[in-house]
């Protein structure tokens, strides 16, 4: 029987060697979990203002006190529910009202006239509603369209 002598173990350098290349591995992937949290923030926010915006579109489709004021030639800003409107246009000539709320934060536009290349058989206006968030910008947007009969 042959007997093996030389049983020397892992020296100190080795052990440090791979708690280094252990330590790196690990910090790189713990830069992972800040990111994929902010990134779940973010998502999670999106999702609250999508849903936000399609209860305010219904809101604005189904509200009478509008519906009535976009059926006048000429609406004045008694007959606009809630807040009055200011008017706009935009880059392309197309006139708008621009209604602002605060709670939650979001711009409602509700275009003048139906779009150009729209065959209308009921007349309609586009309603735009983008969700804001606290430093002013888009954070969802929807459409729609008020039918007026």
């Amino acid at each position: 029987m042959k007997t093996i002598r030389n049983e020397r173990g892992i020296t100190l350098i080795e052990v440090l060697a791979a708690m280094a290349i252990l330590s790196i591995i690990l910090i790189s992937i713990m830069n992972f979990f800040p990111q994929m949290g902010m990134i779940n923030n973010h998502n999670k926010e999106k999702a609250q203002a999508i849903n936000t915006a399609k209860l305010l579109l219904n809101e604005w489709k189904l509200d009478s006190n509008l519906i009535a004021a976009l059926k006048k030639e000429e609406p004045q800003p008694a007959d606009w529910p809630g807040t009055i409107p200011t008017e706009d246009i935009d880059g392309d000539g197309d006139e708008f009202y621009l209604f602002t709320t605060e709670n939650p934060r979001a711009e409602i536009k509700i275009w003048k006239e139906p779009p150009n290349n729209a065959v209308v058989e009921v007349p309609a206006h586009e309603i735009q509603i983008r969700i804001l968030n606290d430093t002013g910008k888009p954070i969802s947007e929807t459409y729609g369209y008020i039918v007026v009969k």
